[in-house]
């Protein structure tokens, strides 16, 4: 072992408990410290004689320490000061109720001081004085002052100058440890350093220009490495052989006969490349992506009638458990008419009931399984699977789509999402898959108007719900949390609820749902509401995807700003799903530029794709999703809006290097790309 792989806590001055700090970082191990990297840079290398000081400016003075005094307040505070000199003058630095800073002078110790010259004193006296600088004394070797200095993203109960003290260590005692992963020729072509030097110009930059070159090669590897990973799983899929179906279009056609539609002339494209996919030899690996309401589940649902005409099983993964609930109740009924068994399994239901689904499963009575990651617990065994369908793949890590597909030897895949994804981002997170793309809405469906209120129009807002109602139409009303929270100053479900059903519509029918309502009682007020007994339905993002109700045209979102551009068109999608006007009104008083940009763009753009560019151009590929822990960026230095040109290029020479890579080599393809 190099050294990399050892824990954190081994690292001079951490220690067991600070490493549990650390943890909350993703810092486990020496490597991980290594690849922390700062979020911005202070530059403290000015350094100036005291003479030569001026207020408003960040610089460093450094000097000898004169004295030392403590001063007490008439307001009771403590001022600790100290006077230090060089040989044109004197200056102080103050600390207020600090005495750990205190201990740390001692008279004619040398020391540097940065920060900024207290303007009311020396407009007053021209003295110079600093209010809480930060101070280097003898033995740090100018990691806090006199450079460019990084500032971390940290945790409670860790501070700058301890992390960078824990840095330096690391980089003195590990950098050497670190493998050059990019050729030699490249490096030369591009004029990039080292992966050694990278790193350590990374932490501590030498000037601002080598450490933009620095950066530009750490994004640079680890799309090429990433690149080299696809490169590899295309080639594996290439050399298997999966289940190659036959045509036997029987159930397929028997089921688009009774659909009360047509399929649209996109969705008719996409059928032809899914069939041609399941017919060849190769498994298919494909995703689908479609706008709200575009028609994707209808192309699922033929895919797993295929399958399972050929013999075989069929798998449906929803991220959630209402989703799951939601497809089952659509298909169960079809699927029945057909003569197939479907059956519903997710960690809600009883454990007779899981046990029964887990020997139908097994003997190959099930022909279709619906449920979410229930299914891949350790209890469920396919008796020939077939065909998996993953319903919004993002939601997934790539290691549970990996162990669904493992339950077969080697079924098709067919992953789903209704969040477009821009082609940028695509081909880099599921360069692995072939693209699909539903891009034509079903006949007769009209454009969503969509609004930003504020609050003081709430009053017109409810009056135009209540018109609407009264007309024969249901309602959605989002809010972003379930119950009230002394941090968050946001609207919470169950309070709108009860008010909404007290004071503004008590003589309509509502009803309340979210994440903790038990599932039965989610799925009846569900029908409930499909069937129209009720008017409106309170709720939190439970019913963001997947929850298909025609009679719902107007969909009311509380504190629209604190949602994601792609999670706002998601909820818009909840209505809109029939030939009716549908309406959809963001509630917000935030005055946040960005998030006024989110609001803005949902009035001017109804198609999805345009709203996923502009997402991911206002807030970067690692919230394109809401929040990161979804794993759908991987990278810790690319930006796929910023580093178009570097992607291209890692592209480019991953097909020409490829060949350099072995896959024994240590973190191959991009550990490090987490």
């Amino acid at each position: 072992m190099s050294g990399l792989e050892k824990s954190i806590q081994f690292v001079k001055g951490i220690g067991p408990q600070r490493a549990r700090l650390l943890e909350k970082l993703g810092i486990k191990k020496i490597e991980d410290l290594l690849y922390h990297i700062p979020r911005q840079y202070r530059d403290r290398s000015l350094i100036r004689k005291i003479n030569q000081v001026e207020p408003g400016q960040e610089i460093t003075v450094a000097g000898t320490v004169k004295a030392r005094d403590k001063i007490r307040t008439r307001s009771g505070r403590t001022i600790y000061k100290i006077a230090f000199a060089d040989e044109t003058g004197i200056a102080y630095a103050l600390w207020f109720d600090q005495p750990f800073v205190f201990k740390n002078f001692v008279p004619d110790q040398e020391v540097l001081i940065s920060g900024k010259i207290n303007e009311k004193t020396w407009e007053q006296f021209k003295r110079p004085e600093f209010i809480h600088p930060n101070f280097e004394t003898d033995g740090e070797g100018g990691l806090h002052s006199g450079r460019i200095v990084p500032l971390y993203p940290l945790t409670e109960g860790v501070n700058q100058n301890q992390f960078r003290r824990w840095i330096n260590t690391v980089l003195e005692d590990y950098l050497g440890a670190l493998r050059e992963f990019l050729p030699e020729e490249l490096l030369r072509e591009r004029n990039w350093p080292s992966l050694q030097a990278a790193i350590g110009e990374l932490h501590f930059p030498s000037d601002m220009e080598l450490r933009e070159k620095a950066h530009e090669r750490l994004v640079f590897e680890e799309l090429f490495l990433f690149q080299i990973k696809l490169m590899r799983k295309q080639e594996q899929k290439g050399q298997e052989e999966g289940y190659c179906h036959q045509a036997a279009p029987d159930l397929t056609r028997k089921f688009l006969q009774s659909l009360s539609f047509r399929l649209t002339g996109s969705q008719e494209k996409v059928w032809k490349e899914i069939n041609e996919d399941m017919e060849s030899s190769p498994p298919m690996s494909r995703l689908l992506q479609g706008d709200v309401g575009a028609g994707k589940t209808v192309i699922a649902l033929l895919s797993l009638l295929k399958t399972v005409e050929n013999g075989w099983q069929g798998a449906f993964m929803a991220p959630t458990e209402i989703l799951a609930e939601q497809h089952y109740i659509k298909m169960e009924p079809v699927f029945k008419d057909l003569g197939l068994e479907t059956l519903l399994l997710t960690g809600s239901i009883s454990a007779r009931e899981k046990k029964e689904n887990y020997r139908k499963i097994a003997c190959g009575e099930a022909d279709i399984v619906v449920g979410t990651h229930a299914l891949i617990q350790e209890q469920v065994s396919f008796n020939q699977l077939g065909m998996v369908v993953i319903d919004e793949q993002h939601r997934f890590g790539v290691q549970q789509r990996e162990a669904l597909l493992d339950q077969g030897q080697t079924p098709d895949l067919l992953v789903m999402t209704a969040t477009p994804i821009p082609r940028s981002l695509a081909l880099t997170l599921y360069g692995d898959l072939e693209v699909s793309v539903i891009d034509e809405m079903p006949a007769g469906r009209k454009k969503i108007i969509t609004r930003v209120r504020k609050s003081d129009a709430r009053p017109n807002v409810y009056k135009f719900i209540r018109e609407q109602v009264k007309k024969g139409q249901q309602a959605f009303i989002v809010c972003p949390l379930i119950q009230e929270s002394e941090k968050l100053q946001l609207v919470a479900a169950e309070d709108m609820f009860g008010y909404l059903n007290e004071e503004i519509f008590p003589d309509l029918n509502l009803m309340l749902i979210h994440g903790q309502v038990a599932p039965a009682e989610r799925a009846r007020a569900m029908d409930r509401f499909k069937k129209g007994e009720i008017d409106i339905m309170v709720s939190t993002t439970v019913i963001e995807v997947g929850v298909d109700i025609p009679g719902a045209t107007i969909m009311l979102i509380e504190d629209a700003h604190r949602f994601g551009l792609s999670q706002l068109h998601q909820l818009r999608g909840r209505v809109g799903r029939s030939d009716q006007q549908s309406y959809c009104i963001l509630m917000s008083d935030s005055d946040d530029e960005q998030a006024q940009a989110r609001l803005k763009a949902l009035t001017q753009f109804s198609d999805g794709f345009l709203l996923a560019e502009e997402d991911l151009r206002l807030r970067g590929a690692g919230d394109f999703f809401g929040t990161r822990q979804h794993g759908a960026t991987p990278f810790r230095f690319a930006d796929l809006i910023q580093h178009q040109d570097l992607l291209r290029l890692a592209r480019e020479k991953a097909a020409r290097y490829a060949r350099l890579y072995s896959e024994s080599d240590r973190r191959f393809p991009g550990e490090i790309v987490r």
